[in-house]
């Protein structure tokens, strides 16, 4: 099970079942003796430790923060001779005590994650962890937790969300995997997989460092790290067939291969696209080479007050008013405007001059799940308007605006764009990840007939046709296929 806490009073608010198949597939990839000692330091209701005694493993163990849940586990598994369940908090060492650090052969489970709010800040708790770090997530200091209970060269099998695997900022967390773990693969699965959270997660599967590990240099270079993907909650059953221990549904990397970034999504994606790049006889490069890219601008809270559903009635109030530009008001077709339109004041402080668009610049959705990286081309002085802060605005140097829209929006555009997205549950991409993305430039006369064609596709899509705005972006998307491959 994993958990969402609040994290100041340590209790569930909610609660997230880990399914049959994932807890089968960790456990069947854990090879070791029926003797050995594993332990569950998130027990919640069971699945782990339960499965464990019913495939005979005979010294297992179990932590669980909440005395209810702790006595109905209990219960239920009072029959089993080898059960140890203990009631408290697994992060804090009274629970265990110093001669638990170190003593099991495997460490396995589905620790709870924070939300934005709830992170650990008691320093009685941070002091004794590497990866202590002012208001922690609880996630990050559960791994922490899994590695030091595992003996040397100990087996450690954890889920994750995703954003540890990949996001910048958490480049730290990774660090510290390779420092003391031989990872033995990074399996991803799908949203959805815990039923009420879209979050995107992963397993982390690794072996703890042997006394030996200083001494082989060329380690990172020879140790292969299996890597897969399981892309949709229908398919989870994969996972009946998957082994770490070989290449077959997935691919080997190693260990340096990850330094950077572990999300297996990425990897694949990198090959594929690599293999696009090499294979084109069309040059691509990096956005940020070709155009100037800066953020939108909004003010929420007590400042929401100052954005307007609606414009006054007359012309001369109305001249007071600009169009704020949000994700909902861009489609891959073009603007969407007659629902979920808002407007600023040009004379309030919500305006900002720099944040407004200019005809010829692209609009880039870099927030959300579903959008992230839509693009539109502002070609015409009715698009103009104040984008929030969930947009990037491009400004094209080097590239025809109006095709670099389509480029991003397109079948290999957007799989560019994703490479480079990060995000557990929220996915984004950064100014600075936009910037990497590569781009097909093609002739000036080729980029132009593309930007005739999309200035169609917005004016069809601006008249409600839409069938025919999807039909022209279709025909768009195989031609610059035909181009680049």
């Amino acid at each position: 099970m994993t958990d969402v806490l609040d994290t100041a009073g340590r209790t569930r608010t909610k609660e997230y079942i880990t399914p049959a198949p994932v807890v089968e597939f960790m456990i069947r990839n854990s090879e070791v003796r029926k003797d050995a000692r594993i332990i569950d330091p998130a027990a919640g209701d069971g699945a782990f430790v339960h499965k464990l005694i019913g495939e005979g493993y005979r010294k297992v163990w179990g932590i669980e923060v909440e005395q209810d849940r702790a006595d109905q586990l209990r219960q239920r598994l009072m029959a089993y001779d080898g059960f140890c369940l203990l009631v408290g908090d697994a992060l804090n060492p009274v629970t265990l005590g110093s001669w638990a650090m170190g003593s099991f052969d495997v460490a396995i489970g589905n620790p709870p994650f924070s939300y934005q709010k709830a992170k650990i800040s008691q320093d009685e708790i941070l002091v004794n962890y590497e990866l202590g770090r002012p208001k922690q997530s609880i996630e990050i200091l559960f791994l922490e937790r899994f590695v030091q209970m595992v003996r040397p060269c100990g087996l450690v099998r954890i889920i994750l969300p995703m954003n540890i695997f990949a996001n910048t900022a958490l480049q730290y967390v990774r660090d510290f995997i390779l420092e003391n773990l031989w990872v033995e693969a990074v399996i991803g699965l799908p949203r959805h997989t815990f039923g009420g959270t879209a979050a995107k997660t992963a397993i982390l599967f690794g072996q703890k460092r042997g006394r030996d590990w200083d001494t082989r240099s060329d380690f990172l270079n020879q140790k292969r790290v299996k890597l897969a993907s399981i892309r949709d909650i229908k398919t989870l059953s994969e996972l009946k067939t998957l082994s770490i221990q070989s290449a077959e549904g997935g691919m080997l990397v190693s260990m340096a291969d990850i330094k950077n970034r572990m999300d297996p999504d990425y990897h694949f994606a990198g090959i594929e696209l690599k293999g696009a790049v090499t294979e084109s006889e069309v040059e691509f490069k990096p956005l940020g080479e070709l155009a100037e890219i800066r953020t939108g601008f909004v003010k929420y809270g007590e400042k929401r007050k100052l954005i307007h559903d609606t414009l006054p009635k007359t012309k001369r109030l109305q001249s007071k008013y600009i169009r704020l530009i949000k994700a909902k008001n861009l489609s891959i077709h073009g603007f969407r405007f007659g629902q979920d339109d808002f407007f600023i004041r040009t004379d309030e402080e919500i305006f900002r001059s720099w944040a407004c668009l200019e005809v010829g610049e692209v609009l880039v959705v870099r927030v959300g799940a579903g959008c992230v990286g839509r693009a539109v081309c502002v070609i015409d002085e009715k698009y103009r308007g104040q984008a929030d802060d969930w947009m990037l605005i491009v400004r094209a140097k080097a590239i025809n605006p109006s095709f670099l829209a389509f480029y991003l929006n397109s079948t290999i555009g957007k799989a560019f764009v994703q490479k480079e997205a990060q995000g557990t549950g929220t996915v984004s991409i950064s100014k600075g990840k936009l910037q990497k993305v590569l781009v097909p430039v093609l002739d000036e006369s080729v980029q132009r007939e593309f930007e005739l064609e999309v200035k169609s596709m917005y004016d069809k899509q601006f008249q409600g046709k839409t069938d025919k705005a999807k039909a022209i972006f279709n025909s768009l998307d195989k031609k610059l296929h035909g181009l680049i491959s």
